[in-house]
């Protein structure tokens, strides 16, 4: 029914208990996406943990290319965008996501579960709706394939690791195609340890990313919204 897509370095106790809590909370059957790198220290704990079907051994490489590699390989129309710190806590939360999707004949829609934050002091509330102003925190969110069949790709693929889910929020809720899901939570917290610092460090990623945003976002992200609006109005 749905596929989670994950890029992970050095936490496999985390990734198991994303497999964990899922697998524990979900109504249908799950797919596990995982890209682990060659080079990690901690590979043979991510092969003892893991099932040897949930991952792909690879180069330590784009955060973006790995999510939408996988994107490529998953055999669900739904597919999620998460980290490692993910644990799923609601009960059927993957037929609750699949509820929303079956709204829209086209399926072109960016479903954001809560994941137990808020940015500064807003109150998103309880509602289930479109966000076609405020910005969420949506670090994790789901697409439907349908997506990717429109616009050729799952993430932007410009970006090496930051501004994967800020751009993609912004072209959702130009086509009002932004939806809340707070009766989803997806509870993670923010790791700051040696695999985050390399990802900060490593390349000059954030400084690379954050350039990249201000130089495309207007011209690329607008035809992706004239992509969709297309695709949309094909139905």
């Amino acid at each position: 029914m749905i596929s989670l897509c994950c890029p992970s370095r050095g936490r496999p106790e985390f990734a198991k208990r994303l497999v964990d809590t899922a697998n524990n909370n979900s109504k249908y059957t799950t797919e596990f996406l995982f890209y682990i790198n060659d080079d990690d220290p901690k590979l043979e704990e991510y092969k003892d943990l893991l099932d040897e079907k949930y991952y792909t051994i690879g180069p330590n490489q784009s955060t973006g290319y790995s999510w939408n590699q996988m994107a490529n390989r998953a055999n669900n129309d739904i597919i999620m965008l998460v980290g490692d710190d993910v644990q799923v806590l609601t009960d059927h939360w993957d037929d609750k996501i699949k509820q929303q999707y079956d709204k829209f004949n086209d399926k072109i829609l960016m479903v954001v579960p809560s994941d137990g934050r808020s940015k500064g002091n807003k109150n998103f509330g309880d509602d289930i709706k479109l966000w076609p102003d405020e910005s969420l925190p949506s670090g994790h969110f789901a697409l439907h394939k349908n997506w990717i069949k429109a616009l050729g790709y799952f993430v932007p693929p410009f970006f090496w690791h930051f501004y994967l889910d800020t751009y993609t929020q912004k072209v959702s809720r130009k086509i009002n195609r932004c939806l809340f899901l707070p009766t989803v939570t997806f509870k993670a917290k923010k790791i700051f340890d040696n695999t985050h610092e390399q990802v900060i460090s490593h390349l000059n990623i954030a400084e690379r990313d954050r350039w990249i945003w201000n130089k495309v976002r207007d011209r690329h992200l607008n035809a992706d919204v004239d992509t969709l609006r297309s695709f949309i109005e094909s139905f």
